[in-house]
Formats: structure tokens, sequence, C-alpha cells
């Protein structure tokens, strides 16, 4: 069976499982997509509607997903993974389909809610599905390339729902019909995928002594907390963009023009993840920072429509390239246990700079006497001060760091991957030595993932399917 590299030996993963790994990402962010299209006719369609409540359908999921997200990564650390992803996309499918027949604004707020919910539950599993069908370099590229694909769905779906509603208005739901396809591949996609309880049985088993996890032992938390603040600043002004371009410019075909690019540039960065990379090498975190000031300066110093959007691409090129890049560098702090958890900890990241941007904003533009709703452009002046300072802070790190000699984080330095026996003592795993020293596939057959123990580590043929 055709397939694509893994990084394991010689192993390749079938182009279905690829599909359904890239729809299990898509579906967690797009509650919120259908309704863009019809926020300015819900006022018509159900008179007496709010502003706020319109807003409520595009915010409603963001806040719904930051509990649920960490939720659903604690879940994801003790129970079956597959049957929490069919479950939570059963609820989120009738979730969805529920919005063909929601009858007021109420019950669509619900329903906004609800999906918002499920995406949150699924986010940190859809990353940590990543790590356990890749490695290595093979790792960051898919990272990148699910990076890309979702935002050229996003790019589409956007165009698509817009025309989609001019027929009917309830027709951009469709999209949130998605999750129903992975409940399609369900059957033969769990062969791919570890489970907690594989895990902490093939440790037990191969340490013979009764195994204690421990979060703080699995992760390297002060490097997860420095990922956690660095994310949320580039998130929140990256949101910017699209919050406050169609203030900026009034044309709405401009400021949809302009709003695209957004997209555009984070679906580049993710076809040229590995390239990029390379060409930054260790300086990542300061580059990407300095990238994104270079991209805030063109929107701030110019008024031209062009100069404007080459500033959002450099921008968010740049932050499409530091995104997979972390939720790569999480699988090399943490053990498979705890990812989920950690992935969930670093998603909060996404949506808190979502959600918390418009009012940090505001709420600086209002101190310093000079509103957003009157200059626009004072919301961009605010972002680029406070990537100048981060750029500071970040290179002043990055300095300190080698002069004391210090090494980056690698694996070598942090093992996460040793349980802790009854004795305190660290223990080697068996899933460990899966990950590093996998056994080259077979030719005749597809799929070699490393799992967690024996049984399920052996490779899958395409005659057993």
């Amino acid at each position: 069976m055709r397939g694509i590299k893994t990084g394991y030996g010689t192993s390749v993963l079938p182009y279905w499982a690829l599909f359904n790994l890239y729809v299990i990402y898509i579906i967690t962010s797009i509650p919120g997509l259908a309704i863009t299209p019809i926020m300015g006719t819900l006022q018509h369609i159900f008179p007496g509607t709010t502003q706020l409540e319109t807003q409520f359908l595009e915010l409603g999921p963001n806040i719904a997903a930051i509990p649920f997200v960490f939720i659903g990564g604690a879940i994801g650390t003790r129970f079956n993974n597959m049957k929490v992803l069919n479950w939570t996309c059963l609820f989120y499918g009738i979730g969805g389909a529920a919005f063909f027949i929601a009858p007021n604004m109420i019950t669509l707020i619900i329903l906004s809610f609800a999906i918002g919910i499920a995406a949150g539950v699924i986010s940190p599993l859809a990353s940590a599905f990543v790590s356990d069908l890749f490695n290595g370099k093979a790792r960051t590229r898919q990272y990148g390339f699910t990076s890309a694909v979702l935002n050229l769905v996003l790019m589409v779906s956007v165009i698509a729902t817009g025309y989609l509603a001019k027929i009917n208005w309830r027709l951009p739901f469709l999209i949130y019909l998605l999750p129903f396809i992975p409940l399609f591949f369900a059957a033969k996609f769990k062969k791919y995928i570890k489970e907690p309880a594989d895990i902490r049985k093939s440790d037990a088993a191969h340490n013979k002594t009764k195994v204690h996890y421990k979060f703080s032992k699995e992760v390297n938390v002060p490097t997860l907390v420095r990922y956690c603040i660095y994310y949320f600043i580039i998130t929140f002004v990256i949101a910017a963009i699209s919050l406050y371009i169609p203030f900026l410019f009034k044309n709405s075909s401009t400021a949809g023009d302009l709003t695209s690019i957004l997209f555009l540039g984070i679906m580049a960065s993710g076809f040229t993840l590995n390239w990029c990379l390379s060409w930054l090498k260790k300086n990542v975190a300061v580059l990407v920072l300095f990238a994104i000031f270079v991209g805030f300066l063109l929107m701030v110093v110019s008024n031209v429509a062009v100069v404007v959007g080459i500033g959002i691409f450099i921008a968010s090129y740049f932050y499409g390239v530091a995104q997979p890049y972390y939720y790569d560098r999480l699988s090399v702090i943490s053990s498979r246990l705890a990812l989920t958890l950690t992935m969930a900890i670093f998603a909060i990241m996404d949506s808190a700079g979502n959600v918390l941007a418009p009012f940090v904003i505001d709420g600086l533009a209002d101190l310093f006497k000079d509103p957003t709703s009157t200059h626009p452009l004072m919301a961009f002046k605010i972002c680029l001060a406070i990537i100048f300072f981060s750029t500071i802070v970040v290179l002043i790190r990055q300095i300190i760091v080698r002069k004391r000699g210090e090494k980056p984080v690698n694996t070598s330095e942090y093992d996460f991957s040793h349980p802790i026996a009854e004795n305190g003592q660290s223990l080697p795993s068996a899933d460990a030595a899966a990950h590093t020293q996998p056994a080259a596939a077979p030719a005749a057959q597809t799929v070699k993932v490393p799992a967690s123990d024996s049984k399920s580590s052996s490779s899958t043929t395409t005659n057993s399917k």
C-alpha cells in the first residue's frame, strides 16, 4: 500500500490514515467558521437579535474550548484516546446537524458553545496523534503540513460558505458535519494510536514494579511555561490582524483580501517549514519575533493596502513557522503519557490569545485616550510595542544562556520517558525504547508505528485490515 514515510525506519502511513489525521486536526478549528458569512443577516433572520449575540456565535466556541482543552488533555492521559475521540466526534456531529433545525438565536448560541466544547476536547488529541504517527524530521514536517492544510481549508471554506449563504443561510453549517468522517475511519485508525493503558502496562511489565506517574516528572515544566508565554504573545498580536483590519480599511473587499493574506501566510509557512527552520537554525524564537515586528511596523507606517498586505504576510508567515515548531518541541520535552495534557495546556494559549486580544488592546488604547473605535491603527501600535519588548526579552535571555554555555533542550538532556518506581528512582521505559530504536518494517508491510508494548508495536499489514 502506498503511503507517506513516518520517520520510523522504512515504515509508511497509508494515505487514508493521513487524510483522517488532517480531518481530525481541521475539525478543532472550524467552530464559528460557518457564522462569518451570515453575521450581517442574522438580525433580519431573527428579529430582535443584538450585535453581542451575533458576536457570541463566533467567540462562544473559543470561550467554551478554553477549559475543555485542558479537560480533554487530562482525560487523554488516563482514558482510551480513540474512544474519547469517537464519542466526542459523535457529539460534535450531532451538534453540527442540529444547526439545520435551530429555531432561534439562543439555540444557535448554545450549539456554538457545544461544538466549541467538542473541538476543545479533540484539540490535544489531534496534536498528540501527530506525535504518535511520526518521528524526527517527518514529525516536524507533518506539524507544518497539518497547519498548512488547516489554513488552506479555512481559506477555501470562508469563500465557499459565503457563496452557500447566498443560496440558503443554513447551508454554511454543512462544514459542521465533518466530525462524522473520523467515525468512518475509527476502526482502522485505532491500530496506529498508542493508548495510556498500553503505555502503563508496558512500563509495569518491563520494570516488574509498580509505576507512579507524576506530571512534573514527565514534563520539563519550566520549558513548557516559557513556550506557553511565548506562544500566547505571538497568538495575541496575530489575532489583532483579523480583529482590526476591517476597521482600518472600510472597503469590505479590501478588508477581506487583507484578512485572507493572514491565512495565506500561515499556509505557506506550513509547506516550507523544514526549509525555513534550516535557515533559522537555533534562533527560531528571536528571529520569529523580529519578523513579526517588521510585519507590524509595515502595517503601522503605511496606509497603502499593498504595503499593509506585505506586512501581514511577513507576520503571519513567521507565526506559521513558530506554531508547528513549538508543537513539535512539546514532543521532546514531554513523555507520551503526559503529551496530551502538555498539548492541552499549550493549546489553551491559542484560545486565550484570541479571546483576550480585543479586550486587552481596547483597554490599553482607552488608557492612552486613543480608542480603537476611532483610531483602529492604535491596535497595531500596541501590538508593535508588545512584540518589541518581547523580542528584547528573548534576545537578552538567549545571550545569557549562550554565555553560560547552556545547551538547547534535547532528548538526551531531558528524558521524560522514564516512569517513577515506588522507591522514587527513574526506571527505563519500554515506550522510550520503542521510540528511540524502532525496528525496520519488512518491505511487504505498510506501517510500523512504535507502540507502548511488544504486542501493540507489531506491524499492521494490509491483509489484516
